[in-house]
């Protein structure tokens, strides 16, 4: 997701009420509806095969990571204070009492076991020997001003703990404890408790390598600037790491079979913008249909708008994903189908239909477009005492309106209309 925001458990989750609804979005005439494109595209594609690689943000685990070394290794303190023997017998010791202090404990030092009647300054984390039947007593319990200083000679207990604020090795995991399952996204919080449970390597899914071929004349002579390719790239970078290829072809069919040859012997994916309509010169969809066996391919029309026109191939065995080339279009496609795939492809569970992702339950800020068809919306969204979505100001957002995508910060699927304060569903980028 590429803002931050802070909800409530009641107000995010991963499939919506409204998911049902998406059942009544069936074929009409040749349209697909948008689960079955979907159901088709996630068809094309596996989990990328494993590798063994040092453990770093963003990879999917293959196998299961296992702790090999107990958490915490050792028995050490849960305070900064002062370590003494268990009293022989309870009430032995009445505060308040002083004992003499006879040495440090820092964190990395050996570990000490003070003799009876006497005391160790010990640090969070100091080391304490195994099984040591003794207590931290808390510096602000002591006579003793917390922070650095010198070594006292005596300190005064004025408060015994309640626990003997020892952490006892392995009394959080213990080494063999399965850390993650497979198919779990490497993120900081994995790699922490990782590399302190002494494992820094994984059997991850490889990283994706993908090829963006935007299509057009216009791009490749320079009449119109490429955003096509760029708005994808980022898009897809924003799930995970992904190894990248863009190049702008023309409308000539030889160099785009050439692209394509290129693409299938270096990436994992190809995904063409543009080209997959029924025109003179929708060169995407003519060169697949030329060059590729029937029944490896589709074109059509989903029934959604924006981005009726979609397709799907295989080349060489690799999957294309053929986008609209208009750029709103292009965008809600990607958010539709094309991240979900690109994370089954990296290794994360496989969502169960396209609103298998999280989403937020608000109150519409202004009214919605009426959808005569399936409609993917991008809307602003504004967290205050409620989650209010908004589409963007002005007129009814197009498959060209390029500038008003920015502000979004995730899209509705409408089916039925929506006006100001009633309730809907939006998923955040």
């Amino acid at each position: 997701m590429g803002w931050m925001m802070k909800v409530s458990s009641n107000q995010i989750a991963r499939c919506p009420p409204s998911a049902a609804k998406l059942g009544a979005m069936t074929s009409t005439g040749t349209d697909l509806s948008i689960e079955e494109y979907f159901d088709r595209l996630h068809a094309l594609v596996r989990a990328l095969p494993a590798e063994h690689v040092p453990l770093s943000q963003g990879h999917v685990l293959a196998e299961p990571l296992v702790a090999r070394l107990p958490l915490p290794a050792q028995d050490n303190s849960a305070m900064d204070g002062f370590l003494i023997s268990q009293p022989s017998s309870p009430g032995s010791l009445t505060v308040p009492f002083t004992l003499p202090v006879v040495g440090d404990v820092p964190a990395g030092a050996p570990a000490q076991a003070p003799q009876p009647g006497t005391a160790l300054r010990i640090m969070t984390g100091g080391a304490v020997p195994a099984g040591f039947d003794g207590l931290v007593i808390p510096v602000e319990d002591t006579d003793i001003p917390p922070g650095p200083g010198p070594l006292p000679e005596t300190v005064t207990v004025h408060r015994l703990p309640e626990r003997n604020h020892i952490r006892r090795r392995g009394s959080h995991i213990e080494a063999g404890h399965q850390l993650a399952g497979a198919a779990t996204l490497v993120d900081a919080s994995l790699i922490a408790a990782a590399i302190s449970a002494g494992v820094s390597t994984a059997v991850v899914h490889r990283i994706p390598r993908v090829s963006i071929i935007a299509t057009g004349e216009e791009l490749r002579n320079g009449q119109l600037p490429d955003s096509n390719g760029p708005m994808l790239e980022a898009l897809m970078s924003a799930t995970g790491p992904v190894d990248i290829t863009r190049t702008v072809c023309g409308d000539s069919p030889v160099e785009l079979r050439r692209r394509f040859d290129k693409a299938a012997a270096e990436s994992d994916l190809i995904v063409t913008t543009g080209g997959v309509s029924a025109g003179a010169f929708d060169v995407v969809r003519a060169v697949v249909e030329d060059t590729v066996e029937r029944g490896s391919y589709w074109f059509g029309h989903v029934n959604q708008r924006p981005g009726a026109p979609q397709g799907h191939a295989l080349w060489n065995a690799v999957p294309v994903v053929c986008l609209p080339g208009n750029p709103v279009a292009a965008f809600v496609s990607a958010h539709l189908y094309l991240t979900p795939l690109l994370c089954s492809l990296r290794g994360l569970p496989r969502p169960t239909g396209v609103l298998d992702r999280p989403h937020l339950t608000a109150v519409a800020g202004a009214d919605f477009p009426d959808p005569h068809r399936p409609l993917i919306q991008p809307c602003s969204i504004a967290l205050g005492g409620s989650i209010t979505a908004s589409p963007p100001p002005g007129p009814r957002m197009r498959s060209h309106h390029v500038a008003a995508l920015p502000g979004t910060q995730g899209f509705a699927l409408l089916t039925s209309s929506v006006t100001a304060g009633e309730q809907l569903t939006v998923y955040p980028y």
